[in-house]
């Protein structure tokens, strides 16, 4: 069972182009977008059971997932028509065009904490001998 669900994609959806995807496929596509993010975060479910992540979050990302595939299902990059000598071109991203797939927001939102910053540091690599005494350089 997914966290997302068939309404939850619908109420996402948006663009002038309505959304014409039967139930029952959505319903697969979020099957599948689980899949996916189970693949890279294994105790997805018990991090929102435990609370350490909303449910919503994985709601949300489980939702842009199929609506990013049902939006370009060919996994179409860019494509060109032209007139005289009768062109066409199509430029397909990715290894697999069409699939479903995590973006870098996407694990970032479900890594649920945001990552620690560092702090400034800095190392003197000058060699000793190169060093300053009493305020003048030998």
């Amino acid at each position: 069972m997914t966290y997302a669900t068939y309404e939850d994609v619908v109420k996402r959806w948006t663009g002038e182009v309505e959304l014409t995807a039967p139930q029952e496929q959505i319903e697969t596509l979020l099957d599948d977008a689980e899949d996916t993010i189970l693949i890279e975060f294994p105790n997805l479910h018990d991090r929102v059971d435990s609370g350490e992540l909303r449910e919503a979050t994985v709601i949300r990302v489980e939702a842009r997932m199929v609506t990013r595939h049902l939006r370009n299902p060919e996994g179409v990059r860019s494509a060109q028509l032209g007139a005289g000598p009768y062109q066409q071109t199509t430029t397909y991203g990715g290894d697999e065009p069409g699939a479903l797939y995590l973006t870098d927001d996407d694990r970032r939102e479900l890594r649920g904490s945001i990552r620690a910053r560092g702090k400034v540091f800095m190392v003197d690599t000058t060699p000793p001998c190169t060093r300053s005494y009493d305020g003048w350089w030998f």
